[in-house]
């Protein structure tokens, strides 16, 4: 199996799961290993997945009783140094992406402060 492949499956089954979670109070778990983080908190978490250049990170909250609000993008890069950023918010509102399409990729992605405070301890 492909390292795109499995790294898409395992996404979709730590979305899964982590979904399934906040709506129904389980735990979900912390995670930090090969390109991939995972980082719970009361109500939400956040997912960030490195794979060979390509990228997604994720912050899903719980903004009232199975009601969730994900925020996210991915990344993913082309031959002749291009570069797709998708950018995207699904929630009560609906469902809002954008993309960009450059020939170089300059963003660097972050950890958010919270993040950071969490895996600190």
């Amino acid at each position: 199996m492909s390292v795109k492949i499995f790294s898409t499956v395992l996404l979709i089954l730590l979305l899964n799961r982590a979904i399934s979670a906040a709506t129904s109070g389980l735990h979900v778990p912390n995670i930090n290993d090969n390109g991939v983080i995972l980082v719970p908190s009361d109500n939400q978490y956040y997912l960030r997945i490195d794979v060979d250049g390509t990228g997604r990170e994720e912050t899903v909250e719980e903004i009232a009783p199975g009601q969730l609000l994900v925020r996210g993008s991915f990344g993913q890069p082309f031959p002749g140094s291009k570069y797709l950023l998708v950018t995207y918010e699904a929630g009560p509102n609906g469902y809002v992406a954008k993309y960009s399409y450059s020939e170089q990729f300059n963003q660097v992605l972050g950890l958010p402060p919270a993040v950071l405070k969490t895996i600190a301890g």
